[in-house]
């Protein structure tokens, strides 16, 4: 924790630890330059991106980025908080530091509508192309949203006044019988099945 505060001073703050993890939170705009340095550095050595998320604080504050990083050469976890204004959501993109994280940014931007500027390739992952919204943001109201895609034609299951249930009240079509499935085709234990099979 010390070697962070010297390397990085007034660029991390909010400081926090516990047994197996340091966090600090650092500015948007030098979170590229940050995160290259701890990858690189022999002194830290963050070489892997355990994970990317996206936290919503609620609709009248922010959103947060978090990053995982390991290092083989400290006992703890290094967790960087990064916030996002609600209002213009973008941050640039770590695709450059880590090719892995194309899909934990093309995730948060599918769910959270977060934009990685740098992205080659920002889509949706999970979402159809044509949804219009952003599922796990505090402020989805799921029916106005679901209705909001162009998916709301046909009558998605999000929406239960859409169910149509009659169905299940109509009466069965009538099977057909094959041998062997009524009780006369059972004789002393076999079926008539197994009296066509060669002993």
């Amino acid at each position: 924790m010390r070697l962070l505060l010297d390397r990085f001073p007034g660029t991390v703050s909010q400081l926090w630890t516990d047994t197996d993890t340091v966090e600090v939170q650092v500015p948007r705009g030098q979170i590229v330059d940050t995160l290259r340095t701890l990858r690189d550095d022999d002194d830290f050595g963050f070489f892997f991106l355990a994970d990317a998320a996206a936290v919503d604080y609620g609709p009248q504050n922010w959103f947060e980025v978090v990053y995982h990083l390991y290092s083989d050469r400290h006992p703890a976890w290094l967790r960087i908080r990064v916030r996002v204004d609600r209002k213009s959501p973008h941050i640039p993109t770590v695709t450059d530091l880590w090719e892995g994280a194309m899909f934990h940014e093309r995730e948060m931007y599918d769910m959270m509508g977060i934009v990685f500027d740098g992205n080659a390739d920002l889509r949706r992952i999970f979402m159809s192309p044509d949804y219009r919204s952003f599922p796990q943001r505090k402020d989805f109201i799921l029916p106005d949203d679901a209705a909001d895609s162009a998916a709301a034609g046909v009558n998605p299951l999000e929406r239960p006044e859409t169910w149509d249930l009659s169905r299940f009240t109509d009466a069965l079509p009538a099977t057909e019988t094959h041998p062997g499935s009524d009780e006369t085709a059972v004789e002393a234990g076999e079926t008539l099945a197994d009296k066509s099979r060669p002993r």
